[in-house]
């Protein structure tokens, strides 16, 4: 096959073996795919044809078995260290192969460094010369699809539903996880979505001190009740939270929640908000 004078359009199947060899299967664009954590596509370069990117291929099973080991290694404290990297590869007519990882600055220095050593050792000495070609590697991993998973889990959990009742106020409602405590928040006006938003996030960082409050209430009989809190942030003051009304029998209850949602609602903005606080039995 004569060179071309653009890329080669030969499809090249890379099957791992035992020992790292590769082999070369030839189809109909220049393209070398293997299907791991590290997958690699390779590409002919304007000049290098079918004949030379094939005979290329032969030699690639090793260098990308020591770059899948690499990553595995890095992947344990990196996990980060996701994306794809280009590496061009050549092998000049005469002299040592050359490799250069294109847009890999920020790449984790030991990643680009196993990257680099791997494919130096390519010689191919079978390989017709000039060759050049263009590699492309997409390192994946499971930590970082969990990271990912958790992280998306996190802002979902964190997002705060305002909705609109019938009276036009803004309100939000929450829960700890096993329903000890329910809260609703509601306020009015025209940045209450924004302060419905701020203060339901306090009380849901506050949940475990509440859940201490229903805990402290419970000592003589059951924590059963609920509070209605008229509370004021403003800015870095300290906040101002009355106690409208309250059901809970136990004469903890009242001060624990004060004390607990006066911590909570600092630094959370500015705003007048409502906070209704229920213990189950």
């Amino acid at each position: 096959m004569k060179a071309m004078k653009h890329p080669a359009l030969v499809l090249l199947a890379l099957s791992m073996f035992a020992h790292e060899h590769a082999e070369a299967q030839v189809g109909n664009d220049a393209k070398i795919t293997t299907r791991s954590d590290v997958k690699m596509s390779i590409e002919g370069a304007m000049g290098t044809g079918g004949d030379r990117l094939g005979a290329l291929a032969k030699h690639l099973g090793t260098p990308l078995g020591e770059v899948k080991r690499c990553y595995g290694e890095i992947v344990e404290e990196h996990p980060e260290v996701t994306g794809t990297l280009l590496v061009d590869l050549e092998l000049p007519e005469k002299g040592q192969t050359k490799v250069n990882p294109v847009g890999a600055d920020n790449l984790n220095k030991k990643m680009r460094k196993c990257v680099e050593d791997a494919f130096k050792k390519v010689t191919g000495k079978d390989v017709p010369r000039p060759a050049k070609a263009r590699v492309t590697l997409e390192l994946s991993n499971t930590a970082a699809e969990s990271v990912q998973d958790v992280r998306a889990k996190e802002a979902e959990a964190s997002r705060v539903d305002v909705k609109t009742d019938a009276d036009g106020r803004k309100f939000s409602e929450g829960q700890s996880l096993q329903n000890e405590v329910h809260f609703r928040v509601s306020a009015a006006g025209a940045d209450a979505a924004s302060v419905v938003e701020r203060v339901h996030t306090a009380v849901r960082d506050t949940l475990p001190s509440l859940f201490d409050c229903r805990r402290k209430s419970s000592k003589l009989g059951s924590p059963e009740g609920e509070l209605v809190l008229d509370v004021s942030v403003n800015g870095k003051a300290t906040p101002k939270v009355e106690v409208r009304s309250n059901t809970v029998k136990s004469e903890r209850a009242e001060p624990c929640v004060d004390r607990a949602m006066t911590q909570g609602l600092a630094n959370r903005g500015r705003g007048k908000a409502e906070i209704k606080i229920r213990f189950t039995p």
